[in-house]
């Protein structure tokens, strides 16, 4: 383990804010979570739109854009249904993900999508604590995982698919720098 500081960081933060995504998503799967709940969810957004606030004759500013209502209305409302189960399974999946340690910087990415779209809608709640959480995460990047099930097979993942090596991907699937080298070295000498 190259940074054993950044990795039991990560892994406290991992363990925290896993348990929490994890109990939330197995707590939505069990109390019934379905398209009304999530239709409420995203009604209450819309109430915080400059729009809907001028018509209700509230003064103040608005807590979700203009933007972010039109995709409400127009997107997630009419698929609030599908919207539940990618919900509470997102949230199942990133726990999961978190605490194993498998897919570490991906479940760390969506978790930040997901607490991004609770922002934009309006409800802060612990979402700012775990934005900065998730964002250790992916700055930590292989060290992340490297006290998790990352560590014994994300460096064969990254070499069966070289494609994780490049862009935007090598963020969500790290591997240390001496075998990122290595891969580099291996498709110079392949090419």
């Amino acid at each position: 383990m190259k940074n054993p500081i950044k990795s039991v960081i990560a892994l406290l933060i991992r363990l925290y804010f896993g348990y929490y995504f994890l109990n939330a998503g197995i707590g939505k799967f069990q109390t019934g979570f379905n398209g009304d709940s999530v239709g409420g969810f995203l009604k209450g957004g819309l109430a915080q739109t400059a729009e809907a606030m001028a018509a209700a004759g509230k003064t103040g500013k608005a807590n979700v854009t203009d933007t972010w209502g039109w995709l409400i209305s127009h997107v997630f409302l009419p698929n609030a249904d599908i919207m539940a189960v990618a919900v509470k399974t997102g949230e199942v999946m990133i726990g999961l993900g978190l605490i194993l340690g498998c897919f570490t910087t991906l479940a760390a990415f969506f978790a930040l999508t997901m607490n991004f779209s609770f922002l934009l809608s309006g409800t802060v709640s612990s979402n700012p604590q775990m934005v900065i959480g998730f964002l250790f995460i992916l700055y930590f990047a292989a060290a992340s995982g490297a006290i998790g099930v990352d560590r014994f097979f994300m460096h064969k993942l990254v070499d069966k698919f070289p494609i994780l090596n490049k862009g935007f991907l090598r963020h969500l699937f790290p591997v240390d720098a001496g075998h990122r080298a290595a891969i580099k070295n291996t498709i110079n000498q392949a090419g």
